[in-house]
C-alpha cells in the first residue's frame, strides 16, 4: 500500500507479552487511533473499507459503476473535485 506501518511500539502488544504477528482488526483499530486519536480510520483502515465498498457496488449489475461507468454528477462541485458532500448541497437556482 506504500503506508509507512505503525511501529512495535505504537501497537503496543509486545508489552503485553504478545510475541506473534499483530491481527488486522487490532492493528487497524490502533492505526486510526496512533494517526487521528480515533476520530477516524488511518490510511490501511480506510482502503480495506473503501475497497470492500467498492466491491460490493461492482458485485451489482444495476449499479451505476456498471451500468454507466463514465457517468459523472451533473450538479456542481465546490472544489476541483467532486466530493461526497456535494450530493448533500442545495442547488442554487
Amino acid at each position: 500500500m506504500g503506508e509507512i506501518p505503525l511501529t512495535a511500539d505504537e501497537i503496543g502488544l509486545a508489552a503485553g507479552g504478545w510475541a506473534d504477528e499483530t491481527p488486522l482488526w487490532f492493528y487497524v483499530l490502533r492505526e486510526a487511533d496512533v494517526r487521528s486519536g480515533g476520530e477516524r480510520l488511518g490510511p490501511v483502515g480506510g482502503r480495506i473499507v473503501a475497497e470492500v465498498l467498492i466491491g460490493i457496488l461492482d458485485a451489482d449489475p444495476a449499479c451505476y459503476r456498471s451500468v454507466q461507468p463514465d457517468w459523472r454528477p451533473p450538479l456542481p462541485s465546490r472544489g476541483p473535485d467532486y466530493e461526497l458532500t456535494d450530493l448533500l448541497m442545495p442547488v442554487e437556482s
